[in-house]
Protein backbone atom coordinates (compact mmCIF):
# COMPACT_ATOMS: atom_id res chain seq x y z
CA UNK A 1 0.00 0.00 0.00
CA UNK A 2 2.79 2.42 0.94
CA UNK A 3 4.62 1.69 -2.32
CA UNK A 4 1.48 2.39 -4.38
CA UNK A 5 1.06 5.71 -2.62
CA UNK A 6 4.72 6.56 -3.22
CA UNK A 7 4.44 5.57 -6.90
CA UNK A 8 1.24 7.63 -7.29
CA UNK A 9 2.89 10.67 -5.73
CA UNK A 10 5.94 10.26 -7.97
CA UNK A 11 3.79 10.11 -11.10
CA UNK A 12 1.69 13.07 -9.95
CA UNK A 13 4.82 15.16 -9.29
CA UNK A 14 6.28 14.27 -12.67
CA UNK A 15 3.22 15.69 -14.42
CA UNK A 16 2.77 18.67 -12.11
CA UNK A 17 6.00 20.46 -13.00
CA UNK A 18 6.45 21.61 -16.58
CA UNK A 19 9.53 20.48 -18.42
CA UNK A 20 11.19 23.41 -20.16
CA UNK A 21 12.66 22.41 -23.47
CA UNK A 22 16.13 23.72 -24.16
CA UNK A 23 16.41 26.02 -27.14
CA UNK A 24 18.19 24.32 -30.02
CA UNK A 25 20.43 27.27 -30.86
CA UNK A 26 21.50 25.70 -34.15
CA UNK A 27 17.88 25.81 -35.35
CA UNK A 28 17.18 29.43 -34.38
CA UNK A 29 16.52 31.69 -37.37
CA UNK A 30 17.61 35.29 -36.81
CA UNK A 31 15.15 37.72 -38.40
CA UNK A 32 17.11 39.83 -40.94
CA UNK A 33 14.20 42.15 -41.81
CA UNK A 34 15.32 45.77 -42.21
CA UNK A 35 13.53 48.78 -40.77
CA UNK A 36 12.50 51.76 -42.89
CA UNK A 37 13.26 54.39 -40.26
CA UNK A 38 14.78 54.95 -36.85
CA UNK A 39 11.27 55.47 -35.49
CA UNK A 40 10.19 52.02 -36.73
CA UNK A 41 13.35 50.45 -35.27
CA UNK A 42 12.71 52.04 -31.87
CA UNK A 43 9.02 51.07 -31.83
CA UNK A 44 9.56 47.42 -32.82
CA UNK A 45 12.50 46.63 -30.53
CA UNK A 46 11.95 44.74 -27.31
CA UNK A 47 15.06 46.20 -25.70
CA UNK A 48 17.36 49.12 -26.40
CA UNK A 49 20.49 48.95 -24.27
CA UNK A 50 24.01 50.19 -23.86
CA UNK A 51 26.45 47.51 -22.83
CA UNK A 52 29.64 45.61 -23.36
CA UNK A 53 29.95 42.54 -25.60
CA UNK A 54 32.45 39.85 -24.62
CA UNK A 55 34.95 38.62 -27.19
CA UNK A 56 34.18 35.00 -26.29
CA UNK A 57 31.51 33.38 -28.40
CA UNK A 58 30.11 29.91 -28.92
CA UNK A 59 29.34 28.48 -32.35
CA UNK A 60 26.34 26.26 -33.09
CA UNK A 61 26.13 24.53 -36.49
CA UNK A 62 22.83 25.11 -38.28
CA UNK A 63 23.23 22.27 -40.77
CA UNK A 64 22.90 24.77 -43.63
CA UNK A 65 25.62 25.64 -46.11
CA UNK A 66 26.31 28.14 -48.87
CA UNK A 67 29.11 27.88 -51.44
CA UNK A 68 31.40 29.98 -49.21
CA UNK A 69 31.03 27.80 -46.12
CA UNK A 70 28.82 26.59 -43.31
CA UNK A 71 26.14 28.79 -41.76
CA UNK A 72 26.63 28.97 -38.00
CA UNK A 73 24.76 30.63 -35.14
CA UNK A 74 26.88 32.36 -32.50
CA UNK A 75 26.05 33.37 -28.94
CA UNK A 76 27.81 36.05 -26.93
CA UNK A 77 27.34 37.61 -23.52
CA UNK A 78 26.19 41.20 -23.30
CA UNK A 79 26.75 43.03 -20.02
CA UNK A 80 24.05 45.70 -19.87
CA UNK A 81 25.01 49.00 -18.26
CA UNK A 82 21.93 51.03 -19.28
CA UNK A 83 18.47 49.91 -20.42
CA UNK A 84 16.92 52.68 -22.50
CA UNK A 85 13.79 50.79 -23.54
CA UNK A 86 12.42 47.71 -21.81
CA UNK A 87 13.65 46.05 -18.66
CA UNK A 88 16.70 43.88 -18.76
CA UNK A 89 18.82 41.72 -16.57
CA UNK A 90 22.45 42.80 -16.28
CA UNK A 91 23.59 39.94 -18.52
CA UNK A 92 21.93 38.85 -21.75
CA UNK A 93 22.79 36.33 -24.44
CA UNK A 94 22.87 37.72 -27.96
CA UNK A 95 22.60 35.44 -30.99
CA UNK A 96 23.86 36.18 -34.50
CA UNK A 97 24.33 34.19 -37.68
CA UNK A 98 27.58 33.97 -39.60
CA UNK A 99 29.61 31.86 -41.99
CA UNK A 100 32.56 29.58 -41.22
CA UNK A 101 35.22 30.06 -42.18
CA UNK A 102 34.69 33.74 -41.28
CA UNK A 103 34.89 35.84 -44.45
CA UNK A 104 37.16 38.88 -44.80
CA UNK A 105 35.77 42.07 -43.27
CA UNK A 106 35.19 43.49 -46.78
CA UNK A 107 33.10 40.50 -47.95
CA UNK A 108 29.47 41.27 -48.89
CA UNK A 109 28.54 38.07 -47.04
CA UNK A 110 28.95 40.04 -43.80
CA UNK A 111 25.89 42.12 -44.67
CA UNK A 112 23.64 39.05 -44.57
CA UNK A 113 25.64 36.93 -42.10
CA UNK A 114 27.28 39.38 -39.67
CA UNK A 115 28.66 36.74 -37.28
CA UNK A 116 29.77 37.57 -33.74
CA UNK A 117 30.38 41.16 -32.71
CA UNK A 118 33.85 42.36 -31.77
CA UNK A 119 34.46 42.92 -28.08
CA UNK A 120 33.50 46.42 -27.02
CA UNK A 121 30.82 48.87 -25.97
CA UNK A 122 27.67 49.23 -28.04
CA UNK A 123 24.26 50.80 -28.30
CA UNK A 124 22.11 47.81 -29.31
CA UNK A 125 18.54 47.53 -30.54
CA UNK A 126 17.40 44.01 -29.65
CA UNK A 127 14.51 41.68 -30.46
CA UNK A 128 13.63 38.73 -28.25
CA UNK A 129 13.94 35.39 -30.02
CA UNK A 130 10.57 33.70 -29.61
CA UNK A 131 10.46 30.83 -27.13
CA UNK A 132 13.95 31.47 -25.74
CA UNK A 133 16.04 33.68 -23.47
CA UNK A 134 18.04 34.89 -26.48
CA UNK A 135 18.10 38.30 -28.17
CA UNK A 136 19.19 39.24 -31.69
CA UNK A 137 20.08 42.64 -33.06
CA UNK A 138 17.13 44.22 -34.85
CA UNK A 139 17.62 44.61 -38.60
CA UNK A 140 21.02 42.88 -38.36
CA UNK A 141 23.49 45.81 -38.61
CA UNK A 142 20.73 48.46 -38.23
CA UNK A 143 20.60 47.60 -34.54
CA UNK A 144 24.35 47.88 -33.89
CA UNK A 145 26.09 51.14 -32.91
CA UNK A 146 29.65 50.79 -31.56
CA UNK A 147 30.65 53.33 -28.93
CA UNK A 148 34.11 54.84 -29.20
CA UNK A 149 35.43 57.61 -26.95
CA UNK A 150 31.95 58.01 -25.47
CA UNK A 151 30.20 58.58 -28.83
CA UNK A 152 28.08 56.28 -30.98
CA UNK A 153 29.12 55.30 -34.48
CA UNK A 154 26.44 54.73 -37.14
CA UNK A 155 27.87 52.22 -39.60
CA UNK A 156 28.00 53.75 -43.09
CA UNK A 157 25.03 52.69 -45.24
CA UNK A 158 23.89 50.27 -42.51
CA UNK A 159 22.93 52.30 -39.44
CA UNK A 160 20.73 55.34 -39.04
CA UNK A 161 22.79 58.53 -39.35
CA UNK A 162 20.62 60.24 -36.69
CA UNK A 163 22.48 58.10 -34.14
CA UNK A 164 25.99 59.02 -35.27
CA UNK A 165 28.36 60.74 -32.83
CA UNK A 166 25.91 60.96 -29.92
CA UNK A 167 26.79 60.78 -26.23
CA UNK A 168 24.90 58.37 -24.00
CA UNK A 169 22.73 61.22 -22.69
CA UNK A 170 21.90 62.37 -26.23
CA UNK A 171 20.99 58.80 -27.24
CA UNK A 172 18.65 58.45 -24.25
CA UNK A 173 16.96 61.78 -25.04
CA UNK A 174 16.54 60.96 -28.74
CA UNK A 175 15.13 57.47 -28.13
CA UNK A 176 12.83 58.70 -25.35
CA UNK A 177 11.48 61.41 -27.66
CA UNK A 178 10.85 58.88 -30.45
CA UNK A 179 9.15 56.46 -28.04
CA UNK A 180 6.47 58.98 -27.04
Amino acid sequence: MFYRLLLSLSILCAFSFPVHAQTDIGRVQVDPSPYSSLKELVKKCDLIVIGRIDSNHRAYPTGRTIPQGKIVNYTQSLHVTTAIKGSSSRRLTVISTGVEPLPDASSPLNLQYPGPLAEGNYLLFLRKVSGSQLYSTAGLWQGVYPISQGKTIALTNLGFSELNQLSQEEVVRKITAISR
